[in-house]
């Protein structure tokens, strides 16, 4: 079952062991009672329960798991990346959510690498792909007539281009 990426653990809350999440998802809530996978910064993976979650503002939560009781064994999963399954957050198979495509190749029907995605700007139409190598920086919508495939085993993205997408950086 592929995990997806809800969100990062920005801080400590307080001195029960409760953390700080900045969340890639509208909705931490439905994690409740369910079990994570904590990534953290060294490649260590840890497998916790969710006791509690709050809202604090925007996409800032605060998430209370049982295996973490103080202040110090909540320190031990700065920085980390939260993932959960994918039917937990109701997503099917063939859906991804945005950040999904962070980090992914980005490669022209004919075969080039043109970057890796580095950023996702939404617009009321659709998502825009920012795309960009040491050279150029592309902006690619995300539309089928654009995004050709999303290849999440081998982290690639097929796209086709137009005049105009592919600007050389300034310096």
């Amino acid at each position: 079952m592929e995990l997806l990426s809800v969100g990062r653990v920005s801080g400590t809350h307080h001195l029960k062991g409760a953390i700080k999440v900045t969340s890639n998802i509208d909705d931490l809530e439905i994690l409740n009672g369910n079990k994570v996978m904590v990534e953290l910064s060294s490649g260590e993976i840890k497998i916790l329960t969710i006791k509690k979650v709050a809202h604090m503002i925007d996409k800032k939560w605060i998430i209370e798991f049982e295996e973490l009781t103080n202040k110090t064994d909540a320190g031990t999963i700065q920085n980390a990346v939260i993932k959960v399954r994918r039917d937990i957050l109701g997503i099917e198979e063939d859906e991804f959510l945005a950040n999904d495509v962070i980090g992914m190749k980005a490669i022209t029907e004919s075969g080039e690498n043109i970057g890796e995605v580095v950023d996702i700007y939404e617009t009321a139409a659709h998502d825009i792909y920012v795309i960009e190598d040491e050279e150029f920086e592309t902006m690619i919508p995300d539309v089928e007539v654009f995004i050709k495939k999303i290849d999440f085993n081998k982290r690639e993205m097929i796209v086709s281009l137009i005049e105009g997408m592919r600007e050389k950086k300034k310096d």
